[in-house]
């Protein structure tokens, strides 16, 4: 308990001592700092190698980032306060399941702060990747980031007949309307066959075969048989089926970013 409260003690003396927020009054910000696998994801891309002071600790693992062997040698992050601020970051991006805490610490020590929403659909994608690219000043890489997603989505084939799909994830989590799934589904005139469900949902086995499924988009973690999503694949139950699978690796669907279009361009292939 006492460990605990001298080092709250002096992260919020450092947070005193330093006044960085130079990206506030509209500054480039040339010191950033990414603490967050999706914010990882877009910085990269974004600016230059130069500009970024640290990354999470998943930038460069390539089951998780399209972006890894760009991230080898960067000085990587846990996410803690004390941590970056020892940084003297101008600018840190994080993400909306990032420790509340450490982003309210950073912004007292005077700090800029950006935070990526969490995206239900391309629109939304669209629009989280403009507002940090504004951020960064790098308003054109942003622009042409959206434009070449679009662009792959647009020209990926359309089913020629209906087609009923499910996303399942690791967990054995099915992605229902108001999803990043769903909405790549949609663009690719693919009927998500769990849109009445909200988010994500877990479902037996039973219940997913009750939505009659004609193909099974199953996120990936690893090898063939390294998540629960994957396991369940293997069910009698469903082998029986006469439902297709396409197997989405992990890093294509963990964020709203260009790897979406990969993760399309595979669904796509299944569904013709």
């Amino acid at each position: 308990m006492r460990q605990a409260a001298l080092r709250g003690v002096s992260a919020l003396a450092l947070a005193f001592c330093l006044t960085v927020d130079a990206s506030a009054g509209g500054a480039t910000p040339m010191r950033i700092v990414s603490a967050n696998l999706c914010a990882d994801r877009l910085v990269i891309d974004l600016v230059p190698r130069e500009r970024i002071l640290s990354v999470s600790p998943f930038a460069a693992d390539p089951g998780l980032s399209p972006s890894s062997d760009r991230a080898v040698g960067l000085p990587v992050n846990r996410g803690d306060a004390e941590e970056i601020l020892e940084l003297r970051p101008d600018l840190v991006v994080t993400g909306a399941f990032a420790s509340r805490g450490a982003a309210a610490l950073l912004r007292r020590a005077g700090v800029a702060v950006h935070e990526i929403p969490v995206t239900a659909d391309l629109a939304a994608a669209r629009a989280a990747i403009r507002d940090l690219a504004r951020r960064l000043d790098a308003v054109a890489r942003g622009e042409a980031m959206i434009a070449a997603l679009d662009a792959r989505l647009d020209a990926l084939p359309r089913p020629l007949v209906s087609v009923r799909a499910v996303s399942l994830h690791a967990g054995g989590w099915v992605a229902g309307a108001g999803s990043l799934a769903d909405a790549v589904f949609s663009r690719l005139g693919i009927v998500n066959a769990a849109a009445s469900r909200i988010g994500f949902v877990q479902m037996d086995v039973e219940t997913l075969l009750s939505h009659a499924p004609e193909l099974f988009a199953v996120e990936r973690h690893g090898g063939p048989a390294a998540s629960r999503a994957a396991e369940a694949m293997t069910h009698p139950a469903l082998a029986r089926g006469a439902a297709r699978r396409v197997e989405i690796p992990a890093r294509d669907w963990a964020c709203a970013d260009a790897g979406l279009g990969q993760a399309a361009a595979l669904i796509a292939g299944a569904a013709r």
